[in-house]
Parts: structure tokens; C-alpha cells; sequence
């Protein structure tokens, strides 16, 4: 059994959909999606890399003792997910995030981190790393983000995805995650900060660095070697977590065939794919985000 932790901030997601952009001292009328939906990084990544034949996610992140909590949980235990990798801070509240969206696909993020922003990680997420033979290191607290590098296995194999978050990422993080990383995966937002970054310190001659760009797809470089993926367009007014489960398909299909590049890229684009399709149909039929007009 081929065993991947997922490391990084939890979120119940609260999605509303605006019928114009907010301003101050207005009202602005707004449907409500999916409140709350499960969300964070870790269980995206864990959805699209799915369990069995011979492979078993395992989100590790942080939630607190509190009601949210208790939703957190349920919505975990419901998508069939791994929750011995979860820690509940006694007296904490649960990360939660709000997004909505705008008619023209504008998104306000607002996000309360709760009690996982100075986390580390508990004795029973440091055995869940410890024995995982990939690690995939989402954006998370930055104490958290040094105990998983002190915790891994030699021969263990670390994704790390990539966000431009200086409070999480400190300058020491980034070099130790870029120098050990098999994959490193960023949008294409992130291009330039990435390259300030792997610019400064070596990397193992096997690493695979992967650009999303959204709807025109994804591009990889690999052993001198440059790959590039199309996906078909699909109209979503919801993408979050489409890059997480990007990363979810790329290292589901790398556990299989590590040196498949093609392989996987096709594989992340059709996880981020499935994610997005589910979001457009009828609101009726899956209970989450309303429908166009």
C-alpha cells in the first residue's frame, strides 16, 4: 500500500454567488451555494488521488473542538476521506472561508485561518508523515511545514505545491521544500516568484516543475525535457480547488508510472476537469451551487 499525506490549511468553504460586485455601504444580493462545503487544500488533493488499488490519501491539517469542527468531520467521513491525520486544538475554531463570486467570475476570498495559523504538527501527524512514502506539502502553517521536512523518510518522495504566501513561506522553508521537492507545482500567477525561488538553490536532478494556466492547461519540465497538456473549456463560476485536485490526479498517476510525465499531466487535467463538471450540474440534482440563469 502506497501511502500520501497531505499537509496544509483545513476550511469549511461558504459559497455565495453575487448578482454584482460588492460595494461600501451597499447592499448587494447574493445566493448561497454550497454552505459550508468541505474545502482546503488537503481534502481537495486527497478527493482526486482517491484510495485503493494499492494507494491511500491522508489529509493531515488542523481544526478546532468547536461545532465547525464537528461539520468538518462529518463532511470528511461523507467523502470517504482519512480523518487520523486530522488534529482538534481544544478551545480552537475551524479555518473557514467565504467566496463570492461575481458575475464575471471575480472572486473575493475571505478567509478566518481559526486556530491552524501557529500549528505544528501532534505526535500522531508526525507517525502519519513519517511512514507516508509521498508527502504533499499544501500552503500550511510554517512551523508545521519545518516539522513535516524534519519528519519525512529519507527515501520519501515530496510534492510541494506552490502559493505566494510570505507568512507561511519563509525564505528558509522555500530553499529546504525547493531542494528536496520530486514535484514542485504553481500557477502560472506564481511564475515569477517560483523562479526567484528555484533560481537560488539546487534541485534534484528529477524534479518535476508543473505550470497550471487554468483553461489553456498545464506545461512541465522534466530531465531538460519541456511537456504541455491542453484541456477541453469548460464555463465554471466555481473553480476553487481545481489546481489542488490538479495535484491530486499528477501524483496519483506518478505513484503508478513516475517517469509517465505525459501520463500525469493528462491525468491532473482530467481530476481538475471532474472537479469543475460536478460544480455545473443542476443545483437540484447535487445540492451545492446554484445554476445559471
Amino acid at each position: 500500500m502506497t501511502e500520501v499525506a497531505i499537509t496544509g490549511f483545513a476550511s469549511l468553504d461558504h459559497v455565495l454567488a453575487l448578482h454584482g460586485s460588492p460595494t461600501p455601504d451597499a447592499t448587494t444580493i447574493a445566493r448561497c451555494g454550497a454552505w459550508p462545503r468541505l474545502g482546503g487544500s488537503p481534502s481537495y488533493v486527497a478527493l482526486a488521488l482517491g484510495s485503493g488499488d494499492g494507494l491511500r490519501a491522508i489529509p493531515v491539517s488542523w481544526i478546532g473542538d468547536d461545532a465547525a469542527g464537528a461539520d468538518y468531520l462529518a463532511a470528511m467521513h461523507g467523502a470517504g476521506l482519512a480523518v487520523e491525520g486530522i488534529e482538534r486544538i481544544a478551545g480552537g475554531a475551524t479555518p473557514k472561508t467565504v467566496l463570492a463570486y461575481t458575475p464575471d467570475g471575480d472572486c473575493y476570498c475571505l478567509h478566518d485561518p481559526g486556530c491552524s495559523t501557529d500549528a505544528r504538527l501532534s505526535e500522531a501527524q508526525r507517525a502519519v508523515v513519517a511512514r507516508a512514502d509521498w508527502v504533499c506539502v499544501t500552503i500550511g502553517p510554517a512551523q508545521a511545514g519545518a516539522d513535516v521536512l524534519r519528519s519525512m523518510r529519507p527515501d520519501a518522495h515530496l510534492v510541494w505545491v506552490v502559493k505566494n504566501d510570505a507568512a507561511s513561506l519563509q525564505p528558509a522553508l522555500m530553499r529546504a521544500l525547493a531542494e528536496r521537492a520530486r514535484v514542485i507545482s504553481h500557477s502560472a500567477q506564481e511564475a515569477a516568484f517560483v523562479e526567484g525561488v528555484l533560481g537560488e538553490v539546487p534541485r534534484r536532478d528529477d524534479c518535476l516543475v508543473v505550470q497550471t494556466l487554468g483553461a489553456r492547461g498545464a506545461v512541465a519540465s522534466w530531465r531538460g525535457h519541456g511537456h504541455a497538456v491542453s484541456t477541453q473549456i469548460l464555463d465554471c463560476r466555481d473553480p476553487t480547488g481545481a489546481g489542488d485536485s490538479f495535484v491530486g490526479g499528477l501524483v496519483a498517476a506518478l505513484v503508478r508510472r513516475p517517469d509517465d510525465v505525459a501520463a500525469a499531466l493528462g491525468a491532473g487535467i482530467a481530476a481538475a476537469y471532474r472537479l469543475l463538471e460536478s460544480r455545473e450540474r443542476p443545483a437540484a440534482s447535487r445540492g451545492v451551487f446554484p445554476p445559471k440563469s
